[in-house]
């Protein structure tokens, strides 16, 4: 059986979120729409947190960082994408140096965004499976 992929949006509602929400959901990715930091930090201290996070640079309650830092205290490995409304290669190079997975700016094309997430939820999966052979050793 295929591990159900599950993605957290942490976004102010627009029409290019509301995009990226109908392609994750095209690819069978269970998507959970939030706002904030406080809101998100339920999800990420479950048991099974969301594989993927897409989040803004800067939420009501904190930045892309917050999310980073609290995806890293999750009890199962989580990959950060941070989503922008402009390119902005400082912002992009602060990201990646910090550990977000990957810097994306919509509009995608359907391949780019088949590829951001291939990667993205091998990554991930891999990471998972590690961490759990880990445990059972």
């Amino acid at each position: 059986m295929k591990k159900e992929i599950s993605a957290l949006l942490l976004h102010q509602p627009t029409e290019s979120q509301r995009v990226l929400k109908q392609a994750l959901e095209g690819r069978s990715i269970k998507v959970n729409w939030l706002r904030s930091c406080r809101e998100a930090l339920p999800l990420l201290r479950d048991a099974d947190p969301p594989h993927l996070i897409f989040t803004e640079a800067s939420l009501p309650d904190g930045t892309w960082s917050d999310i980073v830092k609290l995806a890293l205290e999750a009890l199962k490995p989580v990959k950060v994408i941070v989503v922008s409304r402009l390119i902005d290669v400082r912002l992009y190079v602060e990201t990646m140096a910090g550990g977000a997975f990957d810097f994306i700016v919509p509009p995608m094309s359907s391949d780019e965004l088949a590829h951001v997430l291939a990667c993205a939820i091998d990554s991930v999966l891999n990471l998972r499976q590690t961490q759990a052979m880990a445990v059972a050793a």
